[in-house]
């Protein structure tokens, strides 16, 4: 970024530290994300050959429609057919947890969302929902602290539930007005 004036000048504020900055000067604007949601790193598992791939996804969706039509027993030995087939195919582990989630069986439901975050690097789509579920999880066992971490990640894959609640996180409202607060005072 040039400074204005000289154009020879180049500012060694990242693009996190001006989102940080916007966010403290304009505190009701909400945590600005960045607008390409993350990509994971390098260190991605092994492809899926595509005829598996086309199975696997086959038999995931037989799952999801089993859920939605409430047979969540149906939809888990589907998804767990899914994880025989390839145990390192993250999405199973992903709408499993989400299947548990709804039988109540929060343990179970973590248990292979840590999964599906191990198996899913790199893979944004299995982690936006990963992250996001397990800071629902999060947030309804009372560990605020974890869920906020949770949806940060996932809002920065770039799941829209997470960026919601990253943006209206009141704690961060909070802060940002004591900031302002310290801002206003140090230049009085």
């Amino acid at each position: 970024m040039e400074q204005p004036g000289n154009g020879a000048a180049v500012s060694a504020v990242s693009r996190h530290d001006e989102n940080i900055l916007n966010l403290i000067f304009n505190p009701d604007s909400g945590l600005a994300l960045d607008d390409e949601p993350l990509l994971g790193n390098a260190t991605t598992l092994p492809a899926i050959d595509s005829m598996t791939l086309t199975r696997l996804k086959m038999i995931e969706q037989e799952a999801v429609i089993l859920a939605e039509h409430n047979d969540l027993v149906g939809s888990i030995d589907k998804l767990n057919e899914c994880i025989s087939l390839c145990p390192e195919y993250a999405s199973a582990y992903n709408n499993r947890a989400q299947a548990f989630r709804l039988k109540g069986q929060v343990k179970e439901a973590l248990e292979d969302l840590e999964r599906a975050l191990e198996y899913g690097v790199g893979n944004a789509s299995v982690l936006k929902q990963a992250y996001t579920q397990r800071a629902i999880i999060r947030k309804s066992q009372g560990d605020a602290a974890g869920a906020e971490s949770d949806f940060a990640q996932g809002a920065r894959y770039g799941n829209e539930v997470a960026k919601a609640a990253v943006r209206n996180n009141p704690y961060a409202k909070m802060c940002n007005a004591m900031v302002m607060e310290a801002m206003t005072k140090l230049g009085a």
